[in-house]
């Protein structure tokens, strides 16, 4: 399949995508938006479940200078893309892709810790593409979204933290699946297209083996009536900001 460059964060970034089929949204911007400096600081090891063609793990990489990232993904197609945009940006030494599913890893797998570990698992029930890459990058197929993060929370350290951008009306499962890790610290973010819009997004922070009250933040407008940007949608989509940060 022919590939294109395109860019992130105001062209901070390149990605290499196929030029039709999978192409990384604002959800991966919006998910590594949550992460901030502070928990860079104490956090080092990031682990990027369903990698896909990297759109994550490159803003992460382009923010924070001092972080390694592990990214997985069960596609040998999209690994391959996310190779390419590793070498489009220099980060060979910090970005580290593997073949696995989270859901089966191997035993190597198995025994790895990290400090955050960050999703962007897939979203649609029952949503079928004749293109097979498509399919597998978007579609639940089947995927038991709570398990999906429950495997994820295994590969954290104590302390840990966890990080998840879903689709709004999935929010119910995800704090379902936290509780029963054990999960607490929970923050969550929501995301509007248009002011008087339900939610369409939401992006998820929690820490392992953590007691203390969820928090819900102000509602975020990623779209003002004429579709461009928010102010705050720039600070984050474009600029590069934490939503910690604005």
């Amino acid at each position: 399949m022919k590939t294109e460059i395109d860019t992130l964060l105001g062209g901070r970034v390149k990605i290499v995508q196929f030029e039709t089929g999978v192409k990384v949204s604002s959800d991966a911007v919006l998910l590594a938006s949550v992460i901030d400096e502070k928990l860079i600081k104490k956090a080092k090891s990031i682990l990027d479940v369903g990698v896909g063609g990297g759109g994550v793990s490159l803003c992460l990489l382009s923010r924070f200078d001092d972080v390694r990232v592990l990214g997985i993904d069960i596609q040998d197609e999209m690994i391959e893309l996310a190779h390419q945009s590793r070498l489009q940006n220099n980060f060979d030494d910090r970005w580290t892709i593997q073949k696995q599913n989270v859901l089966n890893p191997d035993r190597a797998f198995k025994e790895m810790e990290f400090d955050v570990v960050i999703t962007n698992p897939p979203y649609y029930k029952g949503h079928t593409s004749p293109d097979k890459i498509k399919a597998t990058a978007h579609s639940e197929q089947g995927l038991d979204l709570s398990e999906w993060i429950t495997m994820c929370i295994k590969r954290l350290k104590s302390r840990g933290t966890f990080a998840i951008v879903h689709k709004a009306e999935r929010l119910d499962d995800i704090l379902s699946a936290l509780k029963q890790n054990s999960m607490g610290k929970i923050e969550i973010f929501l995301f509007y297209s248009k002011k008087g819009e339900i939610a369409n997004r939401v992006v998820v922070r929690a820490v392992k083996s953590q007691r203390s009250p969820a928090v819900i933040y102000p509602p975020i407008v990623l779209h003002n009536d004429d579709g461009s940007y928010t102010e705050r949608a720039n600070e984050i989509l474009l600029n590069g900001k934490s939503l910690f940060d604005i």
